[in-house]
């Protein structure tokens, strides 16, 4: 397994992916981004597993992007979209595409890339230690893709303020919001972040993968669709 990623199964229902540079506060590369989507993508084709678990090591969840190395004004814009910007989209759809929950277990800070990490997990368990911040605009750098992978669970009023902002918010200030699912005491975190996974992965795997296909797809149709495509679904589970 990569170095800087650490998978492990506690059992057929769940698995963990640990991102491992806690010295460098779990920033990612364009590569490690990629790595991380194909491990996301092996782990989804596994028909016994019913919850994915992305977590970090050291103090923080993941302070942002490692940009080191990269020279962006060498690439026409054609090839800075495949090359460059793919890898970070392709990680976000990475996640939406994994047909069972996967929740963020963020002990620590998430900043900038690590904030859309987080937030674009379907479970964000936050410890009330963590921060949460888009600070890309006090870089010149408008964040379109972050804002791609936390739009579908924030209100436009507070995605404007957070990107236009930059603001460091708190973990409960995240949950106000709908950036973070729960806070848990941060001497509690562990303890209670493992009973919840516990009890999610004690679900039936179909009604797991309905639920979130329904959450998924359902958020853009009109009301009578939405529900005809719910009766529809769930007709579905109870005739399986």
């Amino acid at each position: 397994m990569f170095e800087f990623l650490l998978s492990h199964a506690h059992d057929d229902t769940v698995a963990t992916v640990d991102l491992n540079r806690p010295d460098e506060g779990n920033k990612l590369t364009r590569d490690m981004m990629r790595q991380l989507t194909v491990q996301l993508r092996e782990l989804a084709a596994n028909p016994s597993l019913r919850v994915v678990v992305v977590t970090a090591r050291g103090p923080a969840f993941c302070l942002g992007r490692d940009g080191r190395g990269e020279q962006p004004g060498s690439l026409s814009a054609y090839e800075t979209r495949e090359q460059s910007m793919a890898a970070v989209l392709d990680l976000y759809a990475a996640l939406r595409q994994v047909s069972v929950p996967v929740v963020a277990r963020v002990h620590g800070d998430a900043l900038g890339f690590g904030a859309a990490l987080a937030g674009a997990c379907d479970i964000t368990l936050a410890s009330s230690a963590a921060r949460f911040a888009f600070s890309e605009i006090h870089h010149g750098i408008p964040p379109t893709m972050a804002m791609t992978a936390v739009m579908r669970h924030l209100s436009p009023k507070a995605l404007a303020w957070l990107i236009y902002s930059g603001e460091t918010i708190t973990a409960e200030r995240a949950a106000e919001i709908g950036l973070a699912s729960r806070i848990y005491p941060q001497a509690e975190f562990e303890t209670e972040a493992d009973a919840f996974v516990a009890e999610l992965a004690s679900r039936p795997r179909r009604n797991l993968e309905t639920i979130k296909k329904y959450q998924s797809l359902a958020a853009g149709m009109p009301a009578d669709a939405a529900s005809d495509y719910a009766g529809a679904l769930l007709a579905l589970v109870r005739a399986s």
